[in-house]
């Protein structure tokens, strides 16, 4: 699909809570069920609960297309990995019918926003998939190493902000 990215609204999670259950579902499908045999999508929403701030983290950002959630992308202390690196960028997701349309790249823009208003000059990210790795080094990332996540090699990512 392509859409004009002008039309796209982006709000925090905390105004717009009714579309959890959708945006749960989108990261359980897209991402998680992927590398996470434990993930549900139940737990994704307990999850987003915890991301209703404005202020602190953790907090989402939605991207919305015609009142309709179609992507989202959160920042958080750390995203699971035993590591003194912090903020990081997690669950960054586009629905794939609106992928291709700068989506998330305007997600990332966001939470490289937040960490900035939050006093950080680094943003961290994690990837398990070695072709997003290309996408964001496009965006200005830098690979800065490896790990293992949930058993699955991860490439880890940072970006000045």
């Amino acid at each position: 699909m392509n859409i004009n990215i002008e039309k796209v609204n982006f709000r925090p999670l905390a105004e717009c809570q009714e579309y959890i259950l959708v945006l749960s579902k989108l990261w359980y499908e897209e991402l998680s069920r992927h590398w996470n045999p434990n993930a549900t999508v139940e737990s994704a929403q307990e999850n987003l609960l915890k991301h209703l701030n404005q202020n602190q983290m953790p907090m989402t950002f939605v991207a919305l297309y015609e009142e309709k959630p179609i992507g989202m992308a959160s920042l958080r202390e750390n995203d699971g990995l035993q590591s003194n690196l912090t903020p990081w960028l997690g669950s960054l997701v586009v629905s794939p019918a609106y992928r291709n349309c700068k989506i998330g790249e305007a997600l990332i823009n966001i939470i490289k926003q937040q960490a900035k208003n939050l006093g950080y000059d680094k943003l961290y990210l994690l990837a398990f998939d070695a072709e997003l790795t290309h996408w964001y080094k496009r965006l200005g990332w830098e690979t800065i190493g490896m790990d293992n996540y949930l058993n699955h090699p991860v490439t880890i990512m940072s970006i000045s902000i």
